[in-house]
């Protein structure tokens, strides 16, 4: 991975309150751990194109192109960052021609709703999950079947070679929406409210929140667990009240949405790897100069190098900050929970007749 100062730097960002100047993407003080706001308590931040002054060194006419890019993660979250990061980029490469307004924490939607909004051109542009994109190509629920893989490498070559461009021409053929790339959003871990899990039996029964997606409601009840279906915006307050007893996902968006202030128990299952997607709407995309069009393409190849390096670096520090505010990390064996899980893998490979993606994610750990 490159760019090592940057993402030291750029940390900082993540690690820390964000600025809320109208518009404005300046670097706030640097801090050893994250404290971030949430939607409620923050206007709009847009990157620093997106609002107050333009850069004098390009400076923009009534000819600029406006996209709106809006996404559901916390703000200064690794994802929040990342995305900025690219729309300011874009935005210099582009001479001005193009600036990406970006709309974090569900400000203007949640997940669903921005995805549905991408279809109908409402929104340019957005960052979902694989597990929200299976609801309208089921074949994003592969890359969220449990323990099936190895480890980022491993991913990172399924993503970039011919998988990730099975599930990229599906998505644009099917719904008219082309995949940017495939964003690193972790290995997710589980957290608990009030149950020490420390084995396969003592998933039984408990309530745990599921993402609104088949593949992790089926994970769940294959752990004997009770899956409940919750929006991601109302996590914090389903533990803070008792409604789900435990919730599932990476450590950095875990500590950005603060759910470990109402848990107690994590638990290191590292049992599926989350992708979150930069989308946009192809009818916008084509109606883009073509020059402008490459520059959006190139930019993002640069922007996930730099993405994924920030999370990996980010989601380490988060579930260490975590564990120094009194969370207790449990190790648990994964080998009785890949069993568990072993049948209904199969059952979604042959529902979505996925031999030959898993034959490409066979062929990536080979060659990793």
């Amino acid at each position: 991975m490159k760019k090592k100062k940057m993402t030291a730097w750029m940390l900082g960002m993540i690690l820390a309150v964000s600025c809320v100047a109208t518009g404005c993407n300046k670097a706030p003080e640097q801090s050893s751990l994250p404290e971030t706001k949430t939607a409620e308590e923050q206007p709009v931040v847009q990157n620093e194109a997106g609002g107050g002054e333009t850069p004098a060194e390009n400076p923009e006419s009534k000819d600029t192109i406006v996209l709106k890019l809006a996404h559901h993660t916390a703000i200064d979250s690794a994802y929040d960052v990342a995305i900025k990061h690219y729309a300011d980029l874009v935005y210099e490469r582009t001479d001005g021609r193009v600036r990406i307004d970006v709309y974090p924490a569900a400000q203007i939607g949640g997940e669903r709703d921005v995805l549905e909004g991408l279809e109908l051109g409402t929104v340019d542009m957005t960052l979902n999950t694989s597990a929200l994109i299976m609801n309208i190509v089921p074949e994003y629920g592969l890359l969220d079947l449990p323990f099936l893989f190895e480890d980022y490498d491993h991913v990172r070559a399924c993503l970039d070679g011919e998988a990730g461009k099975m599930l990229g021409d599906k998505l644009l053929e099917q719904r008219g929406i082309r995949m940017l790339g495939g964003w690193c959003s972790g290995f997710r871990i589980m957290l608990t409210t009030n149950k020490r899990i420390e084995s396969l039996e003592d998933f039984s029964g408990v309530k745990f929140r599921a993402p609104e997606t088949p593949v992790y409601i089926d994970m769940f009840t294959a752990l004997g667990s009770s899956p409940t279906p919750i929006p991601y915006g109302e996590v914090y307050t389903a533990l803070q009240t008792g409604v789900v007893e435990g919730v599932e996902v990476a450590a950095e968006p875990m500590y950005t949405s603060k759910f470990h202030e109402v848990g107690k128990y994590l638990i290191r299952t590292n049992h599926i790897f989350s992708t979150i997607c930069p989308l946009i709407n192809e009818e916008k995309f084509q109606s883009l100069p073509e020059d402008v069009q490459q520059i959006m393409l190139d930019t993002m190849k640069e922007a996930t190098d730099y993405q994924w390096e920030l999370f990996a670096e980010a989601d380490e520090k988060a579930l260490q900050a975590m564990i120094d505010s009194g969370c207790e990390l449990i190790e648990i064996d994964r080998q009785p929970l890949v069993e568990a899980c072993a049948d209904m893998q199969q059952k979604y490979i042959e529902e979505l007749d996925a031999q030959a993606f898993m034959d490409h994610v066979q062929s990536a750990k080979q060659g990793k």
